[in-house]
C-alpha cells in the first residue's frame, strides 16, 4: 500500500507511525511526529533569522539529538549548513566561517567560548547556544510547512589533513525538497544499509559519514540511537540493549573492538547486527577478517570521500575471495585508472583513481581553481588516491599520492606498513610517513602509540617489521608517544607529525609531500 506524504510529513515513517520512536540520544527520545515538528519549527526559525535558500549557517556540537531536527529542518529550508569539527582551533574554525559566508552559529554548550571566540574572529554575530536557549529560540517559531522548495544540504568541507579544508558541493543531493526520502536515502541503499530497522550511529556527524547515516537513516525509516561519544564497550552494551541491526566505523573503533578482552566480547549479545560498514581509511587485514569471523559476513567496505568518489562498495563474499580489494563501483559512478600524462592504464597498473558520477561532478565551494585540478576535461575528478583495477573492475588501493614514500626511487605505501605494524600487541596506534633523508631522498618514518600499561621500545617495533617487510620497508626510525593527532572521525592528522621533518629541508621539492 502507497501512503501518501504530505509535505509537512516528508519521511514516510512520520506518516506511518508518528507515535513511534525515531531517534533516542542516552535518555532523551523523540517520536517521528515530534521529530517532523521540530524539524518545521527549526526551518522556519532559519528563514527568521535571514538564512533561505542556498544560504549558509553553522553547527559546532558533539553528538547529541539536535544534530537530527537540523539536518531534516536545514533539508526543508534549502539552505545549507557547515558541519563544524569540534577538535579545530579558533584560527581554524574561524576560517571555516569566514570561507563558507556562513552567518548563524548553533554551539554546543560545552563548545560555547570556542564557537563564540571563532565567531567573532569571523564575524559571525548571530549565535545560537543549544540547550534552553535553543528550546526557547526553537518554540518561537511556527511549525507550518514551508512551500516546498529546493533540497537543503550539508557544505561538507574537507578534513584538512594535508592542507587547508576546502568545501564540497556536491551533485547528488540537488533536487527540491519533497525529493528529501529518495535524494537521502540513496546512499542507503548504495551501501546496503537496513530499511525500517534500528542504526546506532557512532561517529561524529560532523563528519561525512555521521551525517550520511544520519540521513539515510530517516530517509530509510531507521529508529536511530546516536551515542553522544565513542566507547569500545559503551557500542557492544547499545548493540545489546536496543538490538542494533546496523552501524558504521571507522578502522581505528573495529581495532579496539577486536582489541577488547575476550570475556567482554562475549558477554555482549550481537547476533541483531545486519550490517556493519567500515570506512574514512585502510583497514588492515588482520581487523577484516577478525571482524567477519566475529560478526559473520556482514560487513562492507565503502571507498569514498567527501567529494563524492564513491561509494565503492565490498562485501564481505567480495573481501574473502579477493583480500585488499576495496569493492567494485555502485552504480552512481564509473572509475578508471590514469597515468601522470592523463592516460588511461590497464587492468593491474598503478595510477591516480578517477571517478565519474552519473549525476555530474563536484566543486569546490568557492574555488574554481581548486575544482579545475582535479577534474579532467572528461568530467573525471580525482582526490589523489592511488590504486589499480583487477580484470573484473574491483578497486585496490595503493595509498594516498601526498602519502607516497620515494625511498632510493622504490615506492612504498604507509598503508601497508601501518597494517602491519597495527598487529603489534603493544601498540594501539600507528603512523608511518616519510621524512627526508639526503642519500635516498625519503626514509621511512614509524610514530607509535602504545596501550595503556605497556612499554615498548623503538628497537622493538624495528625488529617486529624487519620480520615481516622488505627490507626498504621497515621504518629506519621510530618515535613512542602518548597519542596520535586523530580526529574524532578516525582520520589521522598526519601533516602535524611530518611537516616538521620538512621545514628547512634541502631535500628536493619534488620528493617532499604534496599539499592535496
Amino acid at each position: 500500500m502507497t501512503v501518501a506524504v504530505q509535505p509537512y510529513e516528508i519521511l514516510p515513517a512520520s506518516a506511518i507511525r508518528p507515535e513511534a520512536e525515531a531517534v533516542r540520544c542516552g535518555d532523551d527520545w523523540l517520536s517521528w511526529a515530534n521529530l517532523e515538528m521540530r524539524a518545521r519549527r527549526f526551518a522556519n526559525g532559519l528563514r527568521v533569522e535571514g538564512v533561505g535558500p542556498g544560504e549558509v549557517w553553522s553547527l559546532l556540537a558533539k553528538n547529541r539529538m539536535e544534530w537530527v531536527e537540523a539536518a531534516l529542518g536545514n533539508g526543508r529550508n534549502g539552505s545549507r549548513y557547515v558541519p563544524l569539527n569540534w577538535h579545530l582551533t579558533v584560527p581554524e574554525l574561524s576560517e571555516l566561517l569566514v570561507d563558507s559566508g556562513a552567518s548563524v552559529l548553533m554551539v554546543d554548550p560545552s563548545l560555547e567560548s570556542l564557537g563564540r571566540e571563532a565567531a567573532a574572529s569571523a564575524g559571525v554575530n548571530r549565535i545560537i547556544v543549544l540547550g534552553p536557549d535553543y528550546e526557547e529560540w526553537l518554540h518561537g517559531h511556527s511549525d507550518a510547512p514551508l512551500p516546498v522548495g529546493p533540497l537543503g544540504s550539508p557544505l561538507q568541507y574537507t578534513g584538512g589533513t594535508t592542507g587547508r579544508s576546502k568545501g564540497v558541493v556536491r551533485p547528488d543531493l540537488k533536487g527540491s525538497a519533497i525529493e528529501l526520502p529518495s535524494l537521502y536515502g540513496a546512499w542507503g541503499e548504495l551501501t546496503g544499509m537496513p530499511a525500517d530497522d534500528h542504526i546506532l550511529l557512532c561517529t561524529p556527524a560532523y563528519h561525512a559519514l555521521g551525517a550520511a547515516v544520519l540521513r539515510a537513516s530517516l530517509a530509510r525509516g531507521n529508529r536511530l540511537d546516536i551515542l553522544d561519544g565513542w566507547s569500545p564497550g559503551e557500542a557492544l552494551r547499545t548493540i545489546h540493549d536496543r538490538s542494533i541491526a546496523g552501524a558504521a566505523l571507522v578502522p581505528t573503533q573495529l581495532i579496539q573492538l577486536l582489541k577488547q578482552p575476550e570475556q567482554e566480547r562475549r558477554r555482549h549479545d550481537i547476533s541483531s547486527i545486519k550490517w556493519i560498514l567500515h570506512t574514512a581509511a585502510s583497514c588492515p587485514p588482520w581487523v577484516k577478517r577478525g571482524m567477519i569471523e566475529w560478526f559473520g559476513p556482514v560487513v562492507v567496505e565503502l571507498y569514498g570521500s567527501a567529494e563524492g568518489i564513491g561509494p565503492v562498495i565490498a562485501t564481505s563474499s567480495d573481501w574473502l575471495e579477493r583480500p585488499g580489494t576495496v569493492g567494485r563501483a555502485t552504480s552512481a559512478i564509473e572509475l578508471s585508472i590514469v597515468d601522470d600524462q592523463g592516460m588511461d592504464l590497464p587492468a593491474g597498473e598503478v595510477g591516480t583513481i578517477y571517478a565519474k558520477r552519473r549525476d555530474g561532478s563536484p566543486e569546490y565551494f568557492g574555488d574554481s581553481e581548486k575544482t579545475a585540478l582535479m577534474l579532467l576535461p572528461d568530467g573525471r575528478f580525482t582526490v589523489g588516491d592511488l590504486g589499480w583495477l583487477d580484470e573484473d573492475g574491483f578497486l585496490f588501493l595503493a595509498g594516498r599520492r601526498v602519502d607516497l614514500i620515494i625511498t632510493g626511487g622504490t615506492n612504498v605505501y604507509p598503508a601497508e606498513v601501518e597494517a602491519v605494524l597495527s598487529q603489534h600487541p603493544s601498540i594501539a596506534d600507528v603512523a608511518v610517513f616519510g621524512i627526508p633523508d639526503k642519500y635516498w631522498g625519503q626514509q621511512v618514518k614509524a610514530v607509535v602509540e602504545v596501550r595503556p600499561g605497556l612499554i615498548l621500545d623503538e628497537s622493538q617495533v624495528i625488529a617486529y617489521a624487519a620480520e615481516r617487510l622488505a627490507p626498504f620497508k621497515v621504518p629506519k626510525s621510530v618515535d613512542i608517544v602518548d597519542s596520535l593527532p586523530r580526529e574524532a572521525s578516525g582520520k589521522l592528522r598526519k601533516h602535524l607529525l611530518s611537516d616538521p621533518y620538512w621545514e628547512g629541508s634541502d631535500v628536493p621539492a619534488e620528493l617532499a609531500m604534496e599539499e592535496s
